[in-house]
């Protein structure tokens, strides 16, 4: 992949802003998957430091001898200035180890960083840090951390010079549809975006390049680099079952995920960590469901019952081998919104509004009973209330599940996201794919 990506705009910026001067400040470890654009993020951020040191622990492996020794703080900085030629001051220097996964013992000095140094800032990122995790621990409460994920829909916007039309959006009154020019201006770009996905070097490449090719090429190579870091980081008896599950998941979009579908021949139990890992890893979030009976949602979970959202939709598209001829010429947008496509679009902006990396953090509800079944896509805790959110891909279908939710559970309001614009209508709040993100801007 090019390494000449261009600077990305991301909304986390303001939470690492609001790390550098927090009173009491830990170690950060920046979590998410590969390439997701951790590197440039910090990189960025280190603009307003007055120094920066970067030590990439696959890069410059040799880095990784200065921690063996053992894990005093001071003597590690004294080290570091000796390497890289550069006085790490603090307040003044941001210190980030990069790739740290290849350095265990650097990741288990980030507690005495904390314990023994805090007024140092400190930043630690790598990939599938899942795999780490698992095996060494930086114990509890010593380290903060900030997830990552993918570009979403408003940072696509920005990115594609349309921040004007994302601040339109959450400014909106949502009783005041936008003008019908910019709403299909939206629509062309949420069906662009599905397509692109979020990943910052296809980002990058699309906006420079606008061939959907050449993005299909670098996409190729990500999903590439995802089985060779299972075969570098994981166990040698874990790989195998990492790929099945992997290759398995764009089968199992928007539905219960279930492990016989993986491979029947193989028990439950190898897929089940394996999956595990990967969520770990940042590579999927589960959806679990839930009774939604009241607050907190996540404590009426039903552990063995959840489906999963893939971590980048373009990506997605790309494993499906998505007719690219037909998905661009078609003329009806309707193409880009069927089904388990547009339960994953949902799902994935919903995942990195709701921090779905920790743990939980999005459930969807599933009536059981007999001969009534019903199912609404996602339950939110929004302003402390239980809010239902049903995706439609079109106009067909109607809106029964929602309506026992909200008569089960006497709610007042449900959530419709589709392709068209603002709307009120029977207690039901139609908002267009392109503004979830207003969701959380809104007092309901």
């Amino acid at each position: 992949m090019s390494s000449n990506i261009m600077i990305l705009k991301r909304d986390k910026l303001n939470q690492l802003i609001q790390w550098r001067t927090a009173e009491i400040r830990k170690p950060l470890i920046v979590r998410g998957a590969r390439q997701v654009g951790k590197t440039s993020l910090v990189r960025e951020f280190a603009k307003s430091f007055s120094s920066f040191v970067e030590i990439n622990f696959e890069k410059q492996p040799q880095f990784s001898g200065i921690f063996k020794l053992d894990l005093d703080p001071k003597r590690i900085l004294s080290e570091l200035s000796l390497a890289t030629g550069k006085k790490i001051q603090p307040g003044e220097t941001l210190l980030f180890f990069d790739e740290i996964q290849q350095s265990p013992e650097a990741y288990k000095s980030l507690r005495y960083f904390y314990e023994d140094l805090p007024q140092y800032h400190l930043i630690a990122a790598g990939s599938l840090l899942g795999f780490l995790i698992e095996k060494v621990s930086t114990g509890v409460g010593r380290v903060s951390y900030l997830d990552l994920y993918p570009l979403r829909f408003g940072e696509y916007l920005d990115a594609m010079g349309a921040s004007l039309l994302r601040q339109k959006i959450l400014n909106l009154d949502l009783d005041t549809p936008l003008l019908e020019i910019h709403h299909h201006k939206l629509l062309q770009l949420v069906k662009s975006y599905m397509l692109i996905g979020g990943m910052p070097a296809v980002v990058s490449a699309f906006v420079e390049k606008q061939d959907y090719l050449i993005c299909q090429r670098i996409q190729d190579e990500l999903i590439k680099s995802f089985s060779d870091d299972f075969v570098k980081y994981a166990k040698i008896s874990e790989t195998p079952y990492l790929n099945k599950v992997f290759s398995s998941i764009p089968g199992q979009i928007g539905k219960k995920f279930i492990y016989s579908r993986v491979d029947r021949s193989i028990r439950s139990h190898h897929f089940s960590k394996s999956l595990n890992l990967l969520e770990t890893a940042g590579i999927v979030y589960k959806v679990y469901q839930s009774k939604a009976s009241g607050l907190p949602l996540q404590s009426q979970i039903k552990s063995s019952a959840f489906k999963v959202i893939f971590f980048d939709i373009g990506l997605l598209q790309r494993l499906m081998k998505i007719n690219l001829e037909m998905w661009v010429s078609s003329d009806n947008i309707e193409t880009a919104y069927k089904g388990a496509i547009a339960e994953q679009f949902v799902g994935q902006e919903l995942a990195t509004l709701t921090e779905a990396s920790k743990l939980n953090n999005l459930v969807y509800w599933h009536r059981e009973e007999r001969n009534s079944s019903a199912e609404v896509d996602y339950i939110l805790d929004i302003n402390r209330d239980v809010i239902p959110v049903e995706v439609k891909s079109n106009i067909q279908g109607g809106m029964k599940s929602m309506a026992l939710f909200l008569k089960e559970k006497r709610k007042s309001l449900g959530i419709k996201i589709s392709k068209y614009p603002f709307s009120y209508s029977k207690n039901i709040r139609t908002i267009p794919f392109y503004a979830i993100e207003k969701i959380f801007h809104h007092d309901f």
